[in-house]
């Protein structure tokens, strides 16, 4: 390496440097500028010049070295380098330690080689070093020792994270952790129905602009189970880099009891705001809130009529106890205040002026950090009435006990305690004490009609009425001459005077247990009857079944009478030309053999021939038209298999079938039907249905008229339905008799015929097996409609 060589202007840089220099040679310093004298503390350059490093440094060096030895070796490796950069720790001349950093450079100065020396005082750096590997250190604790789940991420992914991070995911080591995105450990919504994906990078995005935010979150643990979460991210800088800093706290307890809370208070609004009871808070003042029902309770429509009042203002001058009510209500919330709760009866007033009984319960309660009263209030002027007319029946209650022609007594589980006249007379007693101090089984034969003895099955029933409160039997006593008797007993437990004792009322049921036997006999004769009966339904059930059948089996002969009707015309025109075609070969066959056929007879022959044959065919494929139809009609009427129809060519079939009957009666048809409707659904069915409408229309819409007109419109109201909208011009249905028309056996014809069960059969087809309905519309003189949907399979 080159030797530097001083400069003219090395002089006024060493001696003005605020850095501290000096020149070393021959293993002492020979001189130094002002700032290296202020960094040992000396005043004088005799106080630093001639003295070694090692006189400005500990023994020894942070390392463990000595200053001796390490200054030596360093010294040496610059006179070899040439130049030296290291720091060091030296002392001032009072013996205070400092921290410098060291630039050694061999130079050549006046034509001798020294090492010019560069000390600058880092001390506060070095502190600094040390603060922040201490803080590192204690960071790194609290980071892996903190209860709360730490971790540092980047826009990218988890980069570290503590044991209590691992513990709140459900995972044992950082590995399943770092790499992570908070994606992965998020359900895919978050609370406010945004994605956690959306959420977690605006939270990012704003962590790193804004510097910090705290939020709440749901994360998702290694099984899937969801948690709420407090999360408080904070940009910090790690080696240079821009990372976040997230403290994750679990409050899946906090959220289960806000939840709660929050159920709690709608909870209580709404028993607050439905309670049957009058609601409402007050404090020492007036009234702060109340219920509905509170407000109906005195009168008032709304709740601002209440608040601000006091119970003063809607109760009278005076209590039932004839005190001022300021002064009972002051010493009932005082007591309320104090004790926490009372309950007591008071007279309120109503908005009208009416006063009326309450039952009141206070209960301290704080509300916002206020202590207020909570009072339930509840309308007992039924109850006071009651206990007046407890009183009064009381009263009555003697009379009638004493006056009733029931046999009455009252008894323990010893022995009869009272009775009334009437229960003497029953037993053939003249007087109570006869009957005080005996036991029912006193009066009673040794055995009851079902076998048990009397002392068991009387134990029995004073049990029961003893423990359920009542019991009503029927019981075979005995009078004073002996005489047994049948009474129908009513036992009810009651309280006289703090003492639980039963009440029975006793009645002679001698005569009604005769009624019983008769009625039993009665009961045999009318179970003969009802099954009689029972057999006759039966044989009316199979009557109505046969009927139907016949029904059907008529439309289809209704409808084999219009085709052959219809093909009568056809066959008996080709039957005529064919006979023609006869007569005319066999005279050209004459004239042929005669030999006195000429050109225009043949040709006449052949024009005729030609047109014959014509009018043949056109007949004959009319008949086949007939005849496919037919059986087509009728083999669908008397088959019940489902098969692909197209709904508009099958409905053309059937009306086309019934044309003798609808040309007989002058009677239109228009069908208004999608061509292309194809349908897997039961022809046969739908056939019925069309025949029996067509031909209800004929026989009753149009039987007193000179033709009509029916239309027939088609349509999809579902992929799976059709409709069809059947009208007529008719003299249509009367309003007295329209909701009759479904009915077996109603007809207007019976006089002529009609056996009623046509619609009948059309009602059950359509609500039975094509799963649909029916509707009918109708006035007199306005024709009628019927509305028919079915199922169907579309193809």
């Amino acid at each position: 390496m080159q030797t530097n060589t001083i400069t003219d202007g090395f002089e006024a840089v060493f001696r003005n440097s605020k850095d501290g220099l000096a020149i070393f040679k021959d293993g002492m310093f020979v001189d130094c500028n002002q700032s290296m004298l202020e960094l040992v503390g000396v005043s004088t350059p005799e106080a630093f010049v001639g003295h070694t490093p090692i006189d400005f440094s500990p023994e020894y060096q942070p390392d463990g070295q000595k200053s001796v030895d390490k200054s030596l070796a360093l010294i040496e490796l610059c006179y070899q380098k040439g130049s030296l950069r290291f720091e060091w720790l030296h002392t001032k001349s009072n013996g205070d330690e400092f921290w410098v950093e060291v630039i050694l450079t061999r130079m050549v100065l006046n034509g001798e080689i020294v090492l010019h020396t560069n000390w600058r005082d880092i001390s506060e750096k070095k502190r600094l070093e040390l603060e922040t590997a201490a803080q590192k250190e204690t960071f790194e604790t609290l980071f892996n020792e903190s209860v709360d789940g730490l971790c540092l991420l980047n826009e990218k992914s988890y980069l570290d994270c503590n044991q209590a991070f691992l513990w709140l995911p459900g995972f044992s080591k950082k590995e399943d952790t770092i790499g992570l995105t908070p994606i992965d450990i998020s359900p895919e919504f978050q609370s406010d129905g945004r994605t956690s994906v959306d959420a977690a990078a605006a939270i990012i995005q704003h962590a790193f602009t804004q510097g910090s935010i705290r939020f709440e979150w749901i994360h998702k643990k290694a099984d899937d189970t969801e948690f709420w979460c407090e999360i408080i991210v904070t940009k910090t800088n790690l080696n240079g880099e821009d990372v976040l800093y997230a403290i994750t706290r679990d409050i899946s307890e906090k959220k289960r009891l806000e939840l709660e809370t929050a159920a709690q208070k709608e909870t209580f609004e709404t028993l607050f705001n439905e309670s049957v009871d009058g609601l409402c808070l007050l404090n020492e003042k007036s009234y702060l809130d109340c219920n509905q029902a509170f407000l109906t309770l005195l009168g008032f429509s709304k709740k601002e009529d209440i608040i601000g009042l006091t119970p003063i203002d809607i109760s009278p001058e005076f209590q039932s106890d004839g005190r001022a009510s300021v002064d009972a209500a002051a010493a009932i919330i005082q007591h309320a205040f104090t004790q926490g709760s009372i309950r007591f009866e008071w007279i309120h007033k109503k908005a009208d002026g009416t006063e009326f009984w309450c039952e009141i319960i206070v209960t301290k309660t704080n509300l916002n950090g206020e202590d207020v009263l909570y009072a339930i209030t509840r309308d007992i002027s039924e109850k006071k009435r009651l206990e007046l007319e407890t009183a009064a029946q009381k009263e009555n209650f003697e009379t009638l006990f004493n006056e009733s022609v029931d046999g009455l007594c009252l008894l323990n589980e010893k022995s009869y305690l009272d009775c009334n006249q009437a229960f003497l007379s029953l037993l053939g007693f003249s007087k109570k004490e006869d009957i005080i101090g005996l036991t029912p089984i006193d009066i009673s034969p040794e055995f009851q009609s079902d076998g048990r003895a009397s002392v068991d099955a009387a134990t029995a029933i004073i049990q029961h009425a003893f423990t359920q409160g009542s019991i009503r039997f029927e019981w075979i006593h005995k009078k004073a001459d002996g005489t047994e008797f049948w009474c129908e007993i009513i036992v009810t437990k009651t309280n006289i005077n703090g003492e639980d004792v039963l009440y029975a009322i006793t009645r002679d049921i001698s005569e009604k247990k005769k009624l019983e036997i008769a009625i039993n006999d009665r009961n045999a004769d009318l179970k003969t009857a009802n099954d009689s009966l029972e057999e006759m339904l039966e044989d009316l059930r199979r009557t109505q079944d046969k009927l139907v059948e016949s029904e059907k089996m008529a439309s289809l002969g209704s409808l084999v009478a219009g085709v052959a009707h219809e093909i009568n015309t056809p066959i008996g025109i080709g039957l005529t030309g064919v006979t023609q075609l006869m007569e005319e070969s066999r005279d050209i066959r004459q004239s042929y053999q005669a030999g006195k056929m000429t050109q225009d007879d043949f040709e006449e022959f052949l024009d005729s021939t030609n047109e014959i044959s014509d009018i043949v065919k056109k007949n004959l494929d009319r008949t086949a038209h007939l005849v496919r139809s037919f059986k087509q009609v009728a083999v669908d009427q008397t088959c019940e298999e489902d098969r692909q129809i197209n709904i508009k060519t099958y409905i053309d079939e059937v009306v086309f079938s019934l044309a003798s009957v609808l040309r007989k009666d002058k009677v239109d048809v228009a069908i208004d039907c999608d061509a292309h409707h194809e349908v897997m659904t039961n022809p046969g069915l739908l056939s019925q249905v069309l025949t029996n409408l067509i031909v209800n229309s004929v026989n009753h819409g149009f039987s007193y008229s000179n033709g009509g007109a029916i239309s027939i419109g088609v349509s999809k109201t579902a992929d799976d339905e059709i409709q069809i909208d059947y009208k007529d011009n008719g003299r249509g249905i009367s309003q007295e008799n329209l909701p009759k028309i479904f009915d077996p056996f109603f007809t207007t014809r019976r006089n002529r015929g009609g056996t009623g069960l046509g619609l009948n059969i059309i009602y059950n087809i359509i609500t039975g097996p094509l799963g649909g309905s029916i509707e009918c519309h109708s006035k007199e003189n306005e024709g009628v409609q019927f509305l028919v949907k079915f199922k169907v399979q579309s193809l």
